[in-house]
């Protein structure tokens, strides 16, 4: 173990809680060996980086590996494309690694080549990958909220698209009010059109606007005497209408209908 080291080359690069690996681990042992590779004299762990920890931790004198030969590009590749089908994966350390993947490929060919050979190689389509390195183009406010999956990562890839200012106070906007994907791109190409206009607009104005704006649904319902009082108690408190309760609450069960 002492000679074991993580690869500098891997794509995951927050490791997360490992607990419950570690009790695993030490409750019916390490199934799967990681993946080395030998350099200067040391092995770095090109998979299984999370495995390791857990071993390391448990203060593991041993542990099963495969050694494999193989340059940075080939390390890299193994990396990116053994993780980037695990959902615990950061989706910004996913980014950077496609990143850095597509990077050594335009050595050798145009950059556009380049994406398409690593959508091949990880099994997704190019406009997917797109998405991935635009979110390497948002603020370090914003990356952090696609981190901790408060927005995913498609809106990540719109919210890009304005002008860095903008960014956070349109996707705190976009994560308070419950919007949708598929209503999400509607608002941040709005947002992106009014500000483009109105440059002195408040991010967060054009944002509230354009929810409104781009709502598929009216308030069009009747309600009983019990519940419309109900729903004028909410009103009250949370200081706002009515029908802007009631946009609430069904923005709340598409969000959800949505993601079931």
């Amino acid at each position: 173990m002492r000679s074991l080291v993580v690869s500098p080359l891997n794509v995951r690069k927050r490791v997360g809680d490992i607990t419950d690996l570690q009790k695993s681990i030490q409750s019916i042992g390490l199934l799967q060996p990681i993946v080395v590779r030998e350099v200067k004299g040391k092995y770095e762990v090109v998979l299984g980086q999370r495995r390791f920890l857990a071993c390391k931790a448990l203060n593991w004198e041993k542990i099963p590996a495969v050694k494999r030969p193989m340059t940075d590009r080939e390390a890299l590749i193994l990396s990116l494309t053994e993780n980037v089908q695990i959902d615990t994966l950061d989706p910004i350390d996913r980014a950077e690694g496609t990143k850095r993947l597509v990077d050594e490929f335009a050595k050798d060919m145009p950059r556009q080549r380049a994406l398409t050979q690593v959508a091949k190689l990880v099994g997704k389509a190019e406009e997917t990958l797109y998405d991935w390195l635009r979110l390497l183009e948002t603020t370090e406010a914003v990356k952090m909220m696609i981190r901790e999956r408060r927005i995913d990562t498609e809106t990540g890839a719109r919210l890009a698209s304005l002008p860095k200012g903008a960014q956070r106070e349109v996707a705190e906007v976009l994560e308070e009010e419950s919007v949708p994907q598929q209503r999400a791109a509607k608002v941040i190409a709005q947002v992106g059109k009014a500000l483009e206009k109105e440059p002195g607009l408040r991010p967060k104005e054009a944002v509230k606007e354009a929810i409104t704006e781009t709502e598929e649904y009216s308030i069009n319902v009747s309600f009983s005497g019990a519940v419309y009082g109900a729903l004028v108690k909410i009103a009250k408190k949370q200081k706002v209408t009515v029908a802007e309760t009631i946009r609430k609450a069904v923005r709340k069960y598409l969000s959800e209908a949505e993601k079931s």
